[in-house]
């Protein structure tokens, strides 16, 4: 095998110590070992659903594994039963492979890639900074996801966590080689988390390169990263090393001392800001302003299209955009709502998003209210009365 530097050349955003950067487009699932139900669909549907066209990395595997199995049958039955049509498999040992147009083929039309679990070393040692890692990249520029566990998530940070281990020594975090993807700069996914009690292995890591932002998967849990932007999934949690403590007892942000050892976790449904590096609960956004005419537009009253028992109010009082839900008899208190960008509206208590909807000519003409769920199933649907 050729030999080549550990030093990532792939071209990435500038970023200071204080910030991490995820892709600028498409997504990254990044597990901790083990998929859910709902951690299949999200990759499923952000991979073209039917259409999606997936490339399977096991460079990660051990020899015995993929000797067992050289072509891989197993894991394409996996796949095709979670509703994958188009695999293809890549693997080699060999540097010089990874860096030829012939092997990276496949590559150039997936719309999703997965890395499976092993030692997260093979994948960095194999791929790193040839051809194949310009084109994981350039599946991601054109709007596709990257998606793995346990090695498979350790390899998508700058940093491989979770190094391996001496004949009469314990796992470390410190890894060598230590470089990964970084499709999420300045990072480092740790795996297994909880489940193998990891939990205060990070600090190790962070006195050494504090840079890095620490995150613990879990098994059956896992991050969706879109932009610099990440929510989790999963039955279990995420853990942060921030440099930070936060609580949604408080829901307060607290700076901690310095040399603190302390972490938190998040749990499905709960949304991180990779780029600022602190919880994004809709109390934490900076809210665009709007002049009084611009409120005005969106007031109105709108009818839930599945009863005519509920109904719902966007009232402008004392210079503020309110929501209001009225039920037969029963009227609610009015909520702030607050501008995030064009037709789109969040509340701070109810960690709701206000989706309003235009015609063709320009009129608002209803909204969708959804919660921080991915799936679908729980949107609510509103159309306005006409007068």
């Amino acid at each position: 095998m050729i030999s080549i530097s550990c030093q990532n050349s792939i071209n990435k955003p500038s970023t200071t110590k204080s910030e991490s950067i995820g892709p600028k487009n498409g997504a990254l699932l990044i597990g901790g070992g083990g998929m859910t139900d709902d951690m299949w669909h999200v990759f499923h549907d952000l991979a073209g659903g039917e259409s999606a066209r997936l490339v399977i990395i096991p460079t990660a595997f051990d020899e015995n594994s993929i000797n067992y199995d050289p072509e891989f049958k197993i894991l394409e039955r996996q796949f095709k039963a979670r509703g994958f049509d188009s695999i293809q498999f890549m693997h080699t040992r060999d540097t010089a492979i990874a860096n030829s147009d012939e092997f990276i083929k496949p590559l150039k039309t997936a719309t999703a890639v997965w890395f499976t679990g092993g030692r997260q070393h093979r994948t960095a040692d194999t791929y790193l900074n040839t051809k194949t890692h310009t084109a994981l990249n350039e599946v991601l520029e054109r709007g596709g996801i990257i998606g793995g566990h346990s090695a498979g998530a350790s390899i998508q940070g700058s940093y491989l966590a979770r190094g391996g281990r001496g004949l009469n020594d314990s796992y470390k975090l410190i890894s060598n080689p230590e470089v990964g993807f970084s499709f999420v700069t300045n990072s480092a996914f740790d795996q297994h988390h909880l489940e193998r009690n990891r939990h205060y292995d990070m600090f190790e890591l962070l006195k050494i390169k504090p840079e890095l932002l620490g995150i613990g998967l879990d098994e059956n849990t896992a991050v969706l990263v879109q932009g610099n932007e990440f929510e989790v999934i999963g039955d279990k949690y995420v853990a942060i090393y921030d440099g930070t403590f936060w609580s949604n007892y408080f829901n307060e942000i607290d700076t901690l001392e310095t040399g603190k050892n302390k972490f938190y976790v998040l749990k499905n449904g709960e949304k991180y800001n990779l780029k600022e590096r602190r919880v994004q609960r809709n109390k934490f956004l900076k809210p665009k302003n709007l002049t009084s005419n611009e409120q005005k537009e969106f007031a109105g009253t709108y009818l839930f299209e599945k009863s005519k028992v509920l109904w719902n109010n966007i009232v402008v009082e004392n210079d503020t955009l309110k929501f209001q839900i009225v039920r037969r008899n029963i009227v609610r208190e009015p909520i702030p709502i607050y501008a995030y960008e064009k037709d789109l509206f969040y509340d701070t208590d109810a960690e709701l998003w206000f989706h309003f909807k235009r015609d063709s000519i320009g009129n608002i003409i209803g909204f969708d209210k959804r919660t921080h769920k991915f799936i679908d199933g729980l949107n609510q649907r509103f159309n306005k009365i006409v007068e």
